[in-house]
């Protein structure tokens, strides 16, 4: 099996967040937490993409508005309730790589992560 890689996991709900982290080390992730507000992470392996809930986007896009994802310069998976056109143009500004919305059904999470890590957006 290949190297699954990192995701960094950076959600609001705490208890989304366990569940995140304990169905992506099943997949063969290493995930790890990262406590909002979100800083540049320390120590990112080659295969690392970052994963944001919509609340958690809110707060960076707010701080840093058009390209705020760039200076962490990591694929981005984003988790939103419902996709709006406005919300769409805010993640494509921010340089999200991919949005999937919920509920994650099947395997949409895990395919918005591997492509993310291989650098095809979904």
């Amino acid at each position: 099996m290949a190297e699954a890689g990192t995701v960094l996991i950076a959600v609001r709900d705490q208890v989304l967040a366990d569940s995140l982290r304990f169905s992506l080390e099943l997949e063969g992730y290493e995930a790890r937490l990262c406590e909002p507000p979100l800083e540049q992470p320390a120590g990112v392996e080659l295969r690392t993409c970052l994963l944001l809930d919509q609340e958690v986007f809110a707060t960076l896009w707010g701080r840093g508005g058009t390209g705020v994802l760039t200076r962490f310069n990591l694929p981005t998976v984003l988790m939103v309730n419902q996709r709006t056109p406005r919300l769409m143009d805010y993640a494509m500004a921010a340089g999200v790589t991919t949005v999937v919305e919920k509920p994650l059904l099947g395997g949409i999470l895990f395919d918005a992560i591997r492509s993310a890590l291989d650098g095809s957006a979904c």
